[in-house]
């Protein structure tokens, strides 16, 4: 009782696991979808509605997109590309659907065994939409997404906080070379980031900017899968688990510091050199899995 008024507090409302925003069920199944990011298969349908991104390499230094939705599934994802093998070892933590052009049966079976694969073919959804280059063109649809009867509760990976942390410096642009073919960079608008591949904007299927809340590059060591592509490229795979250099951007400030990841049952932890955690900002994270090749600038 403050005076004569009767305050009443009531309950706070629960936050998305993968977000850390109001308004989360952590009963909805996380659903992965593996993107491509060839220039061939830009726009991009769905990706701003992905919770968390994790960008990695492959042959030919071309970028894919892992992107989970668990707040809010989207309408249509694509196009889609298939599986690698430092895919099952990023998924782990998530018990996810995931959903994908195809890939190699080991490849495959390491999916099956960490999450659920639905990749195409498995479960009605999937179209080539016209319009798009071949292979460039396989979409999913979400209103086909079969009732898995999953039950469970999604577990929060990462630590928000709205708070900026008292340490960073300024870094309203971030420039990322994960590969020579794949050059992007982010702007910070003020509110968030906003991401550039090779000097254009980059922009979804509905002509909406690509966005982030936190952006995170985390250098890890590639190692050799002996496997090359039907043109002769050799397939990469990473180290992610351990410890590694990483930066962290968000608020337009970078925390410069070291990522931690005991096993692959867990997920990335961020740190600042002193043994503080980072936070990420409330919202979309983006993660840059950058070969240790790769190189980062900012301002």
């Amino acid at each position: 009782v403050v005076g004569n008024t009767h305050l009443h507090i009531g309950p706070t409302a629960p936050l998305a696991p993968l977000t850390g925003l109001p308004g989360g069920d952590a009963a909805q199944r996380v659903v992965i979808a593996k993107f491509s990011n060839s220039s061939k298969a830009r726009p991009q349908a769905g990706i701003n509605d992905a919770d968390l991104v994790m960008e990695v390499i492959v042959e030919w230094g071309v970028g894919r997109w892992i992107a989970l939705y668990q707040t809010d599934y989207p309408e249509i994802v694509g196009p889609l590309r298939s599986v690698r093998e430092v895919d099952p070892k990023l998924i782990e933590p998530f018990d996810a659907r995931v959903l994908h052009s195809g890939g190699q049966a080991h490849v495959r079976q390491a999916i099956a065994e960490v999450g659920v694969d639905e990749g195409n073919g498995r479960i009605p959804g999937y179209y080539r939409e016209a319009g798009r280059t071949p292979v460039y063109d396989l979409m999913y649809d979400f209103d086909s997404l079969p009732a898995d009867g999953w039950v469970g509760t999604v577990e929060p990976v990462l630590t928000f906080d709205p708070w900026i942390p008292a340490a960073g410096v300024p870094a309203a642009a971030i420039d990322i070379a994960m590969s020579a073919p794949n050059i992007l960079a982010w702007e910070h608008d003020g509110t968030r980031y906003q991401r550039y591949q090779s000097g254009i904007r980059s922009l979804d299927a509905a002509g909406a900017a690509i966005t982030a809340d936190t952006v995170v590059v985390a250098f890890v060591e590639q190692i050799d899968t002996g496997r090359f592509d039907s043109a002769g490229g050799a397939v990469p795979d990473f180290v992610v688990t351990g410890s590694g250099e990483a930066v962290v951007f968000r608020n337009g400030r970078a925390f410069a510091g070291s990522w931690q990841r005991a096993g692959t049952e867990d997920f990335f932890r961020f740190f600042l050199p002193d043994g503080r955690e980072i936070t990420m900002d409330p919202g979309r994270t983006w993660i840059h899995v950058t070969p240790e090749t790769g190189s980062l600038d900012w301002r």
